[in-house]
């Protein structure tokens, strides 16, 4: 393309035109048939390009100015020269992401595919759609990975900026952020509260007409608690003993100010010790104050920590983690040497575990690769044995295996691991009725999920994006056998109809690869959930939370600002980060990425994909764009070490 720009300008511009033409129309394009208002005795081409017509969304202003912004950034960017292996990876990156976000629209529009596949119409505009987003994607991913971020990595301005007043150490990035998270602490008073929080003081309390999870979880005939493991019992004992001295002194709202007051100076000071860390990698002060920008500012981060949830403290456990694997990484001997390293990595696995059940996958997981990538190096591998083995085996071994039974506390439901299987039966049930079951097939399933026989209470308990309804009324009685049998018979029904078990799942996970989502994103407030135990708001302060609440839905829905409160961005960003270091060779960091990706998936596998969950790992993102720069800079090392040689 620099050839052609050199030589031939017209040719050059007709080309740019096309792209622009096709990117542009592929941004103002609604999904779906359009019916002809006007002209309805239209034949032929002349019908479609009316069809065509009405299905575009944007008005004319707005068209123009995307028109002339896309037009001017393809300009600049399409004459550059790519190497191979960048053209290669952005092709990958675009056309996957563009496939992803094309699937993600069409259901968020009908919790279906039919926005795509409905007639030839329809797929002729998801294929512009497609070939639009991907022109788009591929060259931005290209200009990023081979000019924007080695001219930022090797920029002289970006090294020699100093701040004048405010130097980085993590005391005083620790002010900083509760500075910043202030305003959230006063509106939000005492706290956030959640329908599972609830559950956990219900829990502490032994309140069974409150307490929810006691009515899906089977207790020993010994027990005299209603402490389970479904939310984790750390947590819920902190929540509950702040709940019981609150109560017993009669103000419920002061105990639960003091809990997050308690949680946020905690994440407060992981983020400070992130910040901390970064500057310690020698990266540009710069990018050190984004990372700190983004801790203090970006709305969500406050507003979790303000919610009485594991979620907040887990994911921060996730960045400590990673955190810990990027040292080992980036400096092997040190890390290997240093007490003080073994004794903090033991102290974030170990919270990963108990703040969230799943923390204990992602702990063995992370446990077996390092074993493998060390096993031959003894003293390396008696020190992960330390620093991750022995939290498992505290948490997996003496916590889960001894001290609940003896305590005869049961652990979580297992209804929490067949979120997809139940959730493709009940869609299933939906498409294909009575016709899609044999008579045994019905009673076996029945067993379980307990709709009385009667595939009609089935499907009204069927939500698309949410599984929990059709979970509660799992069988807390059932007998292995049944469950075998429930589980055989979805494998038929799987075998019968894949393409609708698979919709059921795309159906309910699409919100973590689109950028549209129709549901509310963040906590505000105590609410129904507690005002139950007396937890309530200050009535002075509330029409500031409904303006907080609205201006974060505002933004959330915006066409300029909603990327930054949706889930499906800092996905991308994410995969983008796991590119960048295929692209640069640096196969190497992909062992911090594990965290997060394992994470994923086990989200993936649960029942409703949304913000709380993502927000565990969208902290970790800063220390992926220290990532980046690293791989940028040590790449540069090897080609230059390569023509010294």
């Amino acid at each position: 393309m620099r050839r052609l720009y050199r030589e031939n300008k017209l040719l050059y511009s007709c080309y740019i035109a096309v792209l622009t033409c096709v990117s542009s129309l592929a941004l103002g394009l609604e999904l779906g048939e359009v019916k002809l208002s006007k002209k309805a005795d239209a034949t032929g081409y002349y019908a479609w390009i009316e069809t065509f017509r009405g299905s575009f969304n944007f008005d004319k202003t707005n068209n123009l100015f995307i028109l002339v912004l896309i037009g001017i950034m393809l300009f600049l960017l399409v004459r550059n020269e790519y190497s191979r292996r960048s053209k290669g990876c952005s092709l990958f990156f675009s056309l996957g992401s563009s496939s992803l976000l094309l699937i993600g629209r069409a259901f968020y529009k009908e919790n279906n595919l039919d926005k795509i596949f409905k007639s030839v119409f329809t797929m002729e505009k998801a294929m512009l759609i497609l070939v639009g987003y991907t022109i788009l994607i591929y060259f931005i991913i290209n200009a990023v990975m081979e000019r924007l971020i080695p001219k930022v990595v090797h920029s002289a301005t970006l090294k020699s900026y100093l701040p004048k007043r405010f130097k980085i150490t993590i005391w005083s990035c620790f002010a900083a952020i509760i500075l910043a998270w202030l305003p959230y602490m006063i509106l939000c008073y005492p706290c956030n509260f959640t329908a599972d929080s609830r559950d956990e003081i219900a829990q502490f309390l032994g309140d069974e007409e409150v307490c929810k999870t006691n009515k899906t979880i089977c207790y020993p005939e010994e027990s005299t608690t209603l402490l389970n493991n479904h939310h984790p019992i750390v947590y819920t004992l902190l929540v509950g003993s702040f709940a019981k001295m609150g109560l017993a002194a009669g103000n419920i709202n002061i105990a639960m100010f003091l809990l997050v007051i308690l949680q946020m100076a905690a994440l407060a000071w992981i983020y400070s010790y992130t910040v901390n860390y970064i500057k310690s990698l020698d990266v540009p002060i710069l990018l050190q104050m984004m990372a700190l920008g983004f801790f203090m500012f970006y709305p969500l981060v406050p507003i979790y920590g303000m919610t009485v949830t594991k979620d907040s403290l887990y994911g921060a456990c996730i960045l400590l983690v990673t955190i810990q694997l990027l040292k080992m990484l980036t400096n092997k001997r040190l890390f290997f040497a240093s007490r003080r390293e073994g004794i903090l990595t033991f102290c974030s696995v170990l919270g990963l575990m108990l703040l969230r059940n799943n923390g204990l996958y992602i702990s063995i997981f992370i446990f077996f690769v390092l074993v493998v990538i060390h096993h031959k190096e003894r003293s390396n591998s008696k020190k992960i044995l330390f620093c991750i083995g022995i939290p498992i085996l505290l948490y997996g071994g003496v916590l889960l295996k001894v001290i609940l039974p003896l305590c005869h506390i049961p652990g979580g439901s297992p209804r929490e691991m067949l979120s997809v299987p139940f959730q493709q039966v009940a869609r299933y049930a939906v498409e294909w009725g009575e016709d899609g079951f044999r008579e045994d097939e019905i009673k076996k399933l029945d067993r379980i999920l307990c709709f009385d026989g009667d595939l009609e209470v089935l499907k009204g308990r069927y939500d698309p994006v949410l599984s929990d309804p059709v979970k509660s009324k799992f069988n807390k009685y059932y007998t292995k056998e049944e469950l075998k049998d429930f589980m055989r018979v979805w494998l038929k029904l799987l075998e019968r109809h894949p393409g609708t078990c698979v919709m059921a799942t795309l159906n309910n996970v699409y919100y973590y690869f689109s950028v549209d989502y129709g549901k509310p994103v963040i906590y505000i407030g105590a609410g129904s959930n507690g005002a139950i135990y007396g937890i309530k708001n200050a009535s002075t302060t509330e029409g500031a939370r409904l303006l907080l609440l609205r201006t974060i839905t505002a933004l959330k829905d915006s066409s300029m600002l909603g990327w930054a409160f949706s889930v499906g961005t800092w996905s991308y960003l994410f995969l983008f980060a796991i590119l960048y270091i295929i692209y640069q060779k640096q196969y190497r960091y992909l062992l911090m990425i594990l965290p997060v990706i394992i994470n994923v998936i086990i989200a993936i596998a649960g029942p409703v994909a949304y913000m709380r969950y993502a927000i565990q790992w969208i902290v970790v993102l800063p220390l992926y764009g220290v990532v980046i720069w690293l791989c940028c800079k040590e790449s540069d090392q090897t080609v230059k070490s390569i023509h010294v040689r």
